[in-house]
């Protein structure tokens, strides 16, 4: 009973922060119908931002989130405009390059920067609570709170805020959007900006619970994108119940198939993937774009 008791523990802790990894993902295909494949990339650069406040000046990675958020929030604006704004009425396969190329050049520059060598991000966080025979880690735990309000705060300002209304519209019908008033280049940019900054805040949350290395992006957004088709484009609600699922199915899966139970996690995470698309191919919880054709 331990055991599954401490493996539903750590599923719940890692699926809080999977929930929280891929809402810049959902939401920018859900909004701009853009696939990011550089989404991991944008994770690990939140995760080095924090670790280099945290060498350089002892930050905590936590207090990070102050100048993460805001810092990636104006480096999302400028690439939208500069960039994704030309591949948004363009078909999927331009942005899946685009954002490819991105990815690419983002991930090697900093192996450039910073070479291969995983680094890691120190926390007074350090140490673990105990409760009967279930050991809790205090960093998985801040983790796992802040990834929840994090999502409460982003789920209460797309539904009671005008900007957040304007978001929603804009993703629902864009021209009707616009009729009305609202000014979709504006809401777009906001849109990619917003989600990269919770996208690398992120990266902050997990930088204190595994090693950050310039080629860890490519995993998670797979992740991502498995999760956000499970739960439903632009679904938030959607996003944690999947983020969730796969945590959980990850950690029992490692935990009662010893030796090769992590790869295997992974498998039967895209098995529930695939099981999902063909049993209810809009996800869990619908989508924010009404389905095309």
């Amino acid at each position: 009973m331990n055991q599954f008791l401490q493996a539903s523990v750590n599923g719940i802790t890692l699926g809080g922060f999977y929930a929280v990894m891929v809402l810049g993902f959902a939401i920018i295909w859900g909004v701009m119908g853009v696939i990011n494949l550089a989404h991991g990339e944008f994770v690990m650069v939140g995760a080095y931002l924090t670790w280099f406040l945290n060498k350089q000046y002892g930050w905590e990675p936590f207090l990070a989130l102050l100048v993460v958020f805001p810092v990636m929030f104006v480096m999302g604006y400028l690439l939208q405009k500069i960039l994704i704004n030309r591949i948004i009425d363009r078909s999927y396969l331009i942005s899946l390059l685009v954002t490819f190329g991105l990815s690419i050049i983002i991930s090697n520059s900093f192996k450039l920067m910073f070479s291969a060598t995983p680094r890691t991000v120190d926390t007074v966080l350090s140490s673990f609570w105990r409760v009967g025979g279930i050991t809790i880690p205090m960093a998985k735990s801040v983790v796992l709170i802040m990834s929840l309000l994090m999502m409460a705060g982003l789920y209460l300002f797309l539904q009671h805020t005008r900007r957040g209304k304007s978001i929603r519209a804009a993703a629902q019908n864009r021209e009707a959007a616009r009729i009305v008033g609202i000014e979709i280049a504006a809401v777009y940019a906001f849109t990619f900006a917003l989600a990269i900054a919770f996208t690398s805040a992120s990266g902050t949350l997990i930088s204190p619970i595994q090693p950050i290395f310039p080629f860890m992006g490519p995993a998670l957004t797979l992740k991502a994108f498995a999760i956000t088709a499970i739960a439903g484009l632009g679904s938030i609600p959607g996003v944690l119940l999947g983020g969730l699922l796969l945590g959980l199915i990850e950690v029992f899966v490692a935990t009662y198939v010893p030796g090769i139970g992590t790869n295997l996690g992974v498998v039967a995470s895209y098995v529930l993937l695939v099981v999902v698309l063909v049993v209810r191919p809009q996800g869990l919880f619908g989508s924010l774009r009404p389905a095309e054709g």
